[in-house]
């Protein structure tokens, strides 16, 4: 070998595969790293790359090492033990099938006593473990054949077993049990147990404390704890709370419960707020009846209120009527057309009446003034009327009986449009050779508009000379 040959060997090589014996120390990694690219990555001034890095933990790719040491990978080996200060879990967990949250075991061994009793080996979870079943334990056991079917291209199976616990030897982790049978178990066949197979407490035929447990089941589609079990075959009442989908029996008693949708079934619920929404999401508003409407308090329509934590919907009363906010915040009188409010309890109708009471009148010195007065919702409205929605009309006889049609009409084209307010004298009696008519009627029709200018409403008030 020349002496330039042994010179390389003494060093790392970048341009070709190399290697080193014994121990590799950095001194400065960072200046290292800026003239090392390694296989199939790109130079990083701060650090060092592998592959198409992506920064992710669900879903990146490559790997990456920056010069403070940080690293972060695919997957890492340690075949002997690994030390830090601090392990941080992040990991996405799926289940099918159920999950009781009890005392659980799994099962090692299994030895055949006889007389549908078995003889059960549980597996040590940790050193200084021992089993926490007991006696009276109602436990089931579920395993499936999925691994050897995918070998094997068969049917993959579940098995369920259903068990009462005899005896315990906590300490050995070995218990002893016996098969319920057939006929009071859930499917109507129940199987021994086997190797693997994952046990837990479902309930205890006399121990009331352990006659309660939780449930998940992705299959049923709900969270259930249950209480009072004391066998496989659950009744009605041991369902102590349901979230997700209702059991059988709520759904037989013809709830209206709508298809697809989750409820929730307890016996009982404690809550500060409560906070009903519809189909869409929306709040459903609490209706308060406010009292007398004040203009200094803040009312409100499908909002939320501050002081109650209520989502609400203010009622008010004003005029012998009840009304309901349509803005909240509004400080303004509730009104007929005020689109703040809408009356929701009283009287609707519209009526018109004359402020001068009927009285006798002189027919030497006649003068009659009449002002129309329109009322809606138990409120005077009559500046809401406008003086062209005032149509007067006079009706007369004479001394037959017989309408004076002729002089109607002209009084009417004269006079018809006095608007709110009219003063009559004796020209507005049309005297003729027959003297005084023998009836004299005046009449105000006054039409009522929405804030469209459309017509709401008609109403007529009428007055008699005597």
């Amino acid at each position: 070998m020349d002496e330039n040959a042994a010179v390389l060997k003494r060093y790392i090589r970048k341009d070709i595969d190399d290697a080193v014996k014994g121990t590799l120390t950095f001194d400065n990694l960072q200046k290292f790293l800026r003239g090392v690219s390694v296989s199939g990555a790109s130079e990083f001034a701060d650090g060092v790359t592998f592959g198409d890095f992506i920064s992710s933990i669900l879903t990146g790719k490559g790997a990456q090492i920056d010069a403070s040491g940080n690293a972060e990978v695919e997957s890492i080996t340690v075949r002997s033990y690994m030390k830090v200060m601090e392990l941080i879990v992040n990991r996405l967990t799926a289940i099918e099938g159920d999950q009781l949250l009890t005392e659980s075991d799994t099962i090692e061994k299994v030895t055949d006593l006889g007389n549908n009793c078995y003889g059960l080996q549980l597996r040590s979870k940790y050193k200084g473990y021992f089993t926490a079943q007991h006696v009276n334990n109602v436990l089931k056991g579920i395993v499936n054949n999925l691994a050897t079917a995918a070998v094997e291209g068969t049917e993959a199976l579940y098995y369920t077993s259903w068990m009462r616990v005899n005896s315990v030897n906590a300490p050995g982790n070995y218990i002893e049990v016996s098969l319920f049978p057939d006929d009071d178990v859930p499917a109507g066949k129940n199987f021994p147990p086997c190797a693997l197979m994952n046990i837990a407490r479902w309930g205890n035929q006399t121990d009331e404390s352990l006659q309660q447990c939780f449930y998940l089941s992705s299959s049923e589609g709900r969270i259930v704890k249950l209480t009072g079990v004391t066998k496989p075959i659950l009744e009605n009442w041991n369902y102590g709370m349901v979230f997700g989908d209702m059991p059988s029996f709520l759904k037989d008693l013809k709830l209206p419960l709508v298809k697809g949708r989750d409820y929730m079934y307890a016996a009982g619920i404690v809550a500060q707020d409560f906070i009903q929404v519809d189909y869409q999401g929306k709040p459903i508003v609490t209706y308060v009846d406010r009292g007398p409407w004040n203009a200094e308090v803040k009312y409100y329509c499908m909002a939320l209120n501050e002081e109650t934590g209520k989502y609400e919907t203010s009622d008010v009363w004003f005029t012998g009527c009840k009304w309901r906010c349509q803005q909240t915040g509004t400080h303004t009188e509730p009104r007929w057309n005020n689109t703040d409010w809408a009356m929701i309890e009283g009287n609707p109708a519209f009526s018109v009446d004359f402020e001068e009471a009927q009285t006798l009148y002189d027919l030497d010195d006649f003068v009659a003034p009449l002002t129309i007065v329109a009322t809606l919702y138990g409120q005077d409205i009559t500046d809401d009327i406008l003086d062209t929605d005032v149509a007067w009309t006079r009706y007369t006889e004479n001394s037959q009986g017989v309408q004076r049609v002729s002089s109607d009409i002209i009084w009417a084209e004269k006079r018809g449009n006095a608007g709110k307010s009219i003063v009559l004298t004796l020209e507005d009696l049309s005297l003729d050779s027959d003297g005084m008519p023998k009836k004299i009627r005046f009449t105000a029709t006054v039409t009522l508009r929405d804030g469209m200018g459309n017509e709401a409403d008609k109403q007529s008030v009428s007055y008699e000379c005597q």
